[in-house]
């Protein structure tokens, strides 16, 4: 244990009388290569100070950089459920366009068989006119003579 307390008894004093030399010698004047110390010191202090700044704009930028991701991720995936959505809505749409066109299909069956039906019962009821037509106009001359008889017997009835 001694031995560790004179070790970092001498490295103290080694310390302290390195920068008391140093001292002593900064304080005597005229010495070139304190101009020079000094010039490469103050060198050292700008260029320690613009690489300083330098790195302040690289971490800011580097911030923004991180932001600006960050918002374009966040917009993409808004982007993305916004087109999710849509296409959520269209398959919708077009589900219930199919339904409508099964039901569409359904009723222009309906429709052609009842036009189908109803294009037999007009040929039916031609028939049936034709029919009654034809046996209208054979009619014998006494119903002739009862429907003139009737026609002036009641004017507003006539015609039939």
């Amino acid at each position: 244990m001694s031995v560790l307390l004179r070790f970092l008894r001498s490295a103290w004093e080694l310390v302290i009388g390195a920068a008391a030399d140093a001292f002593q010698w900064l304080r005597k004047p005229g010495s070139k290569i304190k101009l020079v110390c000094a010039v490469l010191a103050f060198g050292c202090l700008v260029s320690g100070l613009s690489a300083y700044e330098k790195e302040q704009r690289i971490r800011d930028l580097s911030a923004q950089v991180v932001k600006v991701k960050a918002d374009w991720k966040a917009d993409a995936e808004r982007l993305q459920a916004d087109v999710d959505t849509r296409d959520q809505r269209l398959a919708e749409v077009a589900a219930s366009l199919r339904a409508e066109a099964v039901k569409l299909e359904a009723l222009k069956a309906e429709s052609a068989a009842a036009l189908q039906a109803l294009a037999g019962r007009i040929e039916s009821s031609e028939k049936d006119a034709a029919t009654w037509r034809g046996r209208y106009e054979q009619r014998p001359d006494t119903c002739k003579a009862a429907l003139e008889l009737l026609d002036s017997a009641c004017p507003a009835l006539n015609g039939y």
